[in-house]
Parts: structure tokens; sequence; C-alpha cells
């Protein structure tokens, strides 16, 4: 019987993924086609180097009937290899009444047989817990900058033949941004010219192509960390269109009032929870303001919003220079929130 997944395995992000091939029902679920790609290689790989040759066999979850899919499971091939079942869009076969099917197939999977289950959404359901039980289910919905660095540092040699250097896979990472698909195919461009990628090649031969969303600053803002506000304000600004600081300035403003909306209700010991709802909390800052706002002074956030108020008033008439005013009133975010 397949060894049973670690308590962690239904919420594995697709870095930290290691292919057992005891695994009997693998689910990769997310938006990132290239990281489900990339983890089904990965899978088979494993596979392979456990039982030999492996017949992969594809399914399309939208057209597929679970009994068709199931019985493929079940049946053995002619040189009794093992298999690897790979359905696409599986979201749309496992629904409705499909759903128990494949319950029961979970609590007693064939041990010939992989299933890799595809789909961009998943509908989450006790199903998980049985392929948990025999497997994994991994959420490949993109990755952060860290995990792009740890992934260029595990892949560039086994997949292009040629090493990194860590100051060249930040480089790139700040470049090209955490978009995994795009790292690699730039990878495989820098391996044709050299041995080693450096920091020397990355700034020569892969342009600037990021463009971070404004909104996103926020969460940067709350870290406290006045390098890392200043290292993404200049992403920002340097790869954005011109008038950049204009969305910037409101989506400080916005954090600014959030701010001291959620001050205000700790000092008042209004519950954080529903003063979030009312605040309209959202998106990536929610979580670290939720947790800076038992440490967080009225008097402050109230200056410090009405720094943002008074920095926009002046950027409209055209005093100050965009990239420092923001800068200053960066450094005061970070005065903030440390």
């Amino acid at each position: 019987m397949a060894k049973q997944a670690s308590p962690k395995a239904p919420g594995i992000s697709p870095i930290d993924l290691t292919p057992d091939p005891a695994w009997r029902v693998v689910v990769l679920h997310g938006k990132d086609a290239f990281l489900r790609l990339d983890a089904t290689a990965r899978i088979r790989k494993a596979l392979a180097e456990a039982h030999g040759e492996v017949d992969v066999i594809g399914f399309d979850g939208q057209s597929a009937q679970v009994a068709d899919v199931l019985d493929e499971c079940r049946s053995f091939g002619l040189m009794q290899q093992h298999k690897m079942i790979v359905v696409d869009n599986s979201d749309q076969l496992v629904k409705e009444d499909a759903r128990p099917l494949m319950e029961r197939y979970a609590e007693k999977p064939c041990e010939d047989a992989t299933l890799v289950l595809r789909a961009e959404r998943w509908n989450p359901g006790n199903l998980d817990k049985a392929i948990a039980r025999v497997g994994v289910m991994c959420k490949c919905e993109g990755v952060g900058s860290g995990d792009a660095m740890v992934w260029i540092g595990r892949n560039c040699k086994s997949r292009h033949g040629v090493t990194i250097d860590k100051p060249a896979a930040q480089l790139l990472v700040d470049r090209l941004g955490p978009d995994l698909g795009r790292i690699d195919s730039e990878l495989g461009k820098l391996a044709v010219n050299a041995d080693k990628i450096t920091t020397d090649l990355v700034a020569e031969m892969v342009g600037v192509s990021r463009q971070e969303d404004p909104w996103t600053i926020q969460s940067v803002l709350l870290s406290g960390d006045p390098t890392a506000i200043l290292h993404y304000l200049r992403l920002v600004l340097d790869n954005a269109p011109r008038d950049a600081h204009i969305p910037v300035i409101f989506a400080y403003s916005d954090l600014a009032k959030k701010l001291h909306g959620m001050a205000v209700a700790n000092a008042q010991r209004v519950n954080l929870q529903a003063a979030a709802g009312k605040l309209k909390l959202w998106g990536a800052s929610r979580d670290p303001l939720m947790q800076l706002a038992p440490s967080l002074r009225p008097r402050r956030t109230q200056a410090l919003l009405r720094a943002c108020v008074e920095a926009d008033r002046g950027l409209k008439s055209g005093l100050g220079e965009p990239q420092r005013v923001l800068e200053r009133l960066g450094l005061r975010f970070a005065a903030v929130a440390r």
C-alpha cells in the first residue's frame, strides 16, 4: 500500500514537493500551468527511477468519463509496467455523481498505477482527505520571490546543465518577477552562452520586463523593512508607465487610512475582525495589517495619514520630486510598522 502523505500534504507548495513513487493519487491544482507541468515531470521521473519504464496515458476531464479513467487505472498493460494516468481539467471529471466513485477508488487505489489529476480549480471536500492518505495535493498558484530563488537554485543545473550564482539569480528574479515559466525560458537562453550564469550575463542579456502592481506595495510597507520598501518602490517606478507615482500615492493613502482605522478600533477595544470587515481590508496587506493592529497608536497613524494626504496634494500641484516624496513616506511607514 502507498505510504501516507504527511499532515501538510493537502496544502503543499510545488517548491516543497519531493515526489514519492509510493503516491497513488496526486492532485495538482492552481492557475500556474508551468508549476503543474513541472510537478508532473518530477513525479514521472520519480516513478521511472522506482519502476523502470512508465506508461503515460492522458485524459481530458471535460470529455472523459470517470469510469473509463478508473478502468484504465485498474487494467494491466501488456508489459506489466507501471502506469501514470494524467487527467487535465479534472475538476470537470470529479464532480457530482462521479465524486463518490473517485472517493472509493482513493480508498483502495491500484498499486500499479499513479493517477495525476490536474486542474486550474479544485472543489475541496471529503475526497481530499482520502487522497491525502494515499498521495498528495499540491497548490500550483504561483510563487513569491523567495521561492523563485529556491527553485532556481534547485533546478538550473539539472534542467540546463549550467550553474548560477546567487546574485545572478536575484537579479533574474528582480528583472522578471517570480514567474517560473519565464525564468526557466531565460535560463535556457543564458545557458547557451556560458558554463556559469553570472550577474554580468543576466544584466547584458535579460531586459527588465517586470511590472509590479502598485497595490502590492502595501504588504511591503507593512514589513517594517526600509531596504525592502525602497527596493520595491524603485521596481514599481522604474518598470511602469509614466506617472506611476499616481497609483502608488493612492495605495499609500489607502493603507494609511486602514492603519489609522485599525489603530482607533484597537484603542477602543473593538473586535479587530469586525473592524477589518468594515474597513474592507483585502489583498496581501490584510493579514500583516491584522497582526500589526495591536501595536498601532492612533496618534502616529493619524500623523502618517495626514502626511500622505499632504504629499498627494503637493504632487498634484507639481511640488516635489515623486520618487523622493514616496521614499520619505515609505520610511515613515517602516517606522510605524516596526
